[in-house]
């Protein structure tokens, strides 16, 4: 009636699990503060815009339903596996806000993060703000779509092959993250690692001075003040893992390629 035949109903359809299970776990654009019916409804809108990409794609006719299950199952994993590892982005900087905000005495100070409904630690949380902002500065969110474009062109639907280097890739990327957070955390962590040091050394050459009255308030001072200057350093350093992350991505994109 409307001049689409089954096979373009099918195409959408496999096209659609793909975008929708990446964007269903995409950072910020996944987040669950956005609307259940905006994210299926700009997965629709990017369905439909990225329909042209793979327009000359051939399905054979006349799949059978278990088949077309199938495939999308495929779809929906590939989506998946580009939107986990754009998670570890961010990961590895709710790691190291949880260490530090564990070493400043604010390891029971937990907030609700909106993006993921889950309590962290509020230097977490401060810190995971301040790197999406970098992220949209950026255009992070640009370069998750036009990503999500690009894995069409090299992954077809239907087409997506599951090999073990997939296995390595997520595997190094994980391995990445506490790497990240150590380096991320690093200022803070030594910063109140030598102040317990000092406090220790007082207790033992002042016996007379509480020290666990001191050390508390002095461990929030001093571990935010080392938190104000570290924020160049974790701008600086955030960049650096997203023009890695970018290699990360296209080359779990190729693995998956036929």
């Amino acid at each position: 009636m409307f001049g689409i035949n089954q096979n373009e109903i099918v195409l959408f359809l496999l096209v659609f699990a793909r975008i929708s299970a990446a964007l269903a776990v995409f950072p910020i654009l996944g987040s669950n503060s956005v609307p259940l019916y905006t994210k299926i409804g700009l997965g629709l809108f990017l369905s439909f815009l990225i329909m042209p990409v793979v327009a000359n794609t051939t399905l054979p006719q006349h799949l059978a339903t278990a088949v077309i299950i199938f495939n999308v199952g495929k779809e929906v994993i590939v989506g998946l596996l580009m939107g986990f590892i754009s998670t570890l982005l961010f990961a590895g900087i709710e790691i190291a806000g949880t260490l530090a905000g564990m070493q400043m005495g604010f390891g029971i100070v937990n907030v609700i993060d909106p993006q993921t409904q889950r309590q962290v630690s509020i230097i977490s949380q401060f810190q995971i703000l301040m790197v999406s902002m970098i992220f949209l500065i950026i255009d992070g969110h640009h370069f998750l779509l036009s990503g999500l474009n690009q894995s069409f062109e090299a992954i077809p639907p239907m087409a997506a092959h599951f090999r073990s280097v997939i296995f390595d890739i997520n595997m190094k990327m994980t391995a990445n993250i506490f790497v990240a957070a150590i380096k991320v955390g690093a200022p803070v962590i030594v910063a109140l690692l030598l102040t317990s040091f000092a406090l220790g050394l007082i207790a033992r050459a002042v016996p007379q001075m509480n020290v666990f009255i001191v050390g508390l308030p002095l461990k929030v001072a001093i571990g935010l003040m080392a938190l104000a200057f570290s924020l160049p350093f974790v701008t600086r350093l955030f960049e650096k893992m997203f023009i890695q992350f970018r290699v990360d991505f296209f080359t779990l994109i190729r693995a998956m390629s036929p």
